[in-house]
């Protein structure tokens, strides 16, 4: 699969089946994505990925404080709510959800937290990591390591899920994957969609080409 095939072809998958990526897949996708670009190679991304009863721990506790009322997310990467963006993307986020809401009706918000409250069922999970004090610009690095890792999975059939849900609560990571001294930005989970599940329905409209760019001359 070419890279533009591979990009117009992925989208988020909300709802995984029991099937899993081999390590031999996982590794692979991990060395592609170090192809990314790099603030003067600095290279600071580092990924940890979550299978097996590692990850159904990690998932387990995950619902559990979710399901409590008492606790709330201290994610390493502030929370913004939706009223705090600016305007267009308000707008984009607005038109997300009645999509969303046309599609399911009612139950979509019940439909979204099950799936949330376990992970996604994601049989895989890659956590990309950056030094506690990092620099703004290997923000940029880190996504554009979770872009590549992305599209390299697509490319061998992988489905994946971009999403905060996965690093939300960076405090219990740190300790369940023995990581320190490092921040948590992105969690992506990995494996192949499950085809009965009618959330995967789900699309993320984009907006006109002409309102993303311009070419001057």
């Amino acid at each position: 699969m070419d890279a533009i095939s591979a990009i117009n072809h992925r989208k988020s998958i909300r709802a995984f089946n029991e099937k899993v990526p081999s390590d031999e897949d996982l590794l692979e996708i991990v060395k592609a994505a170090q192809k990314s670009p790099s603030w003067i190679n600095s290279q600071p991304s580092r990924i940890v990925i979550a299978k097996g009863d590692k990850l159904n721990q990690i998932r387990k506790e995950h619902k559990n404080l979710n399901e409590n009322p008492d606790i709330h997310t201290k994610s390493d990467i502030k929370f913004t709510p939706i009223k705090d963006w600016d305007i267009e993307s308000q707008n984009n986020m607005s038109n997300k959800r009645k999509s969303d809401l046309e599609m399911f009706g009612n139950e979509f918000d019940n439909m979204k937290q099950i799936q949330a409250n376990n992970l996604f069922d994601a049989p895989a999970v890659a956590y990309i990591t950056l030094p506690s004090n990092y620099t703004e610009w290997s923000l940029y690095d880190a996504g554009a390591m979770g872009e590549a890792l992305m599209i390299a999975a697509q490319d061998k059939g992988i489905d994946s899920m971009p999403a905060f849900e996965f690093i939300k609560y960076p405090d219990r990571l740190r300790e369940h994957l023995n990581v320190q001294n490092r921040a948590f930005l992105l969690g992506i989970g990995l494996g192949f969609r499950d085809e009965g599940n009618p959330i995967n329905k789900i699309e993320g409209n984009r907006m006109n080409l002409s309102d993303v760019v311009t070419i001057i001359k």
